[in-house]
């Protein structure tokens, strides 16, 4: 093989070295996608904001450090008896109503009333299931004092989201525990 023939290959790496080089170099000096959120959420039933940064988990209690959080849990998802109540009422209602109407047509009354009475009710009363996500971020003060933030989501893709990112941000997987070494 003769100089010219390995003229064209030398000069493909020379080329494939130096993009490595820029596309490695672009990579390291571009920015990394940091965790920085912010949630609408309730706190003690008033609208409150959660906040996860770099720096930690803000809420209407406070800050707590990313470091000093050392354990944190969600809860909820069941049955929320104020509003399967509610709605079990709202909708007993208005089946009632429908009944009556079908009874005025015509149709055979006990059955229309029954069926309008609990259909209604029993569909009222699934909007009050999980309804309710609620989360407890534990950590310390910078003076040693325990910080408790518990609030909690109506909407379970927001919670769902909150959750994986408190798992990444935490290195925590729900209930576990920081370890103090």
């Amino acid at each position: 093989m003769s100089s010219e023939d390995l003229c064209p290959t030398t000069s493909i790496r020379s080329f494939m070295r130096r993009l490595l080089f820029v596309a490695l170099t672009a990579g390291l000096l571009s920015p990394t996608a940091a965790i920085a959120d912010t949630y609408d959420a309730l706190c003690n039933d008033n609208n409150c904001q959660i906040t996860i940064n770099e720096s930690g988990l803000a809420g209407p209690q406070g800050l707590i450090a990313k470091e000093k959080i050392t354990q944190w849990y969600r809860g909820g998802d069941e049955y929320n008896l104020a509003s399967g109540a509610t709605g079990g009422a709202a909708g007993g209602t208005v089946g009632l109503a429908v009944g009556t109407a079908a009874c005025m047509t015509g149709v055979f009354c006990p059955v229309a009333l029954a069926v309008g009475v609990f259909g209604g009710g029993k569909t009222g009363a699934r909007l009050g299931n999980g309804k309710n996500v609620f989360f407890t971020v534990m950590g310390q003060q910078d003076d040693g004092s325990n910080y408790v933030q518990s609030f909690r989501f109506l909407n379970k893709r927001t919670a769902k989201k909150l959750q994986k990112e408190l798992i990444k941000f935490t290195g925590l997987q729900m209930g576990q525990v920081k370890s103090s070494g």
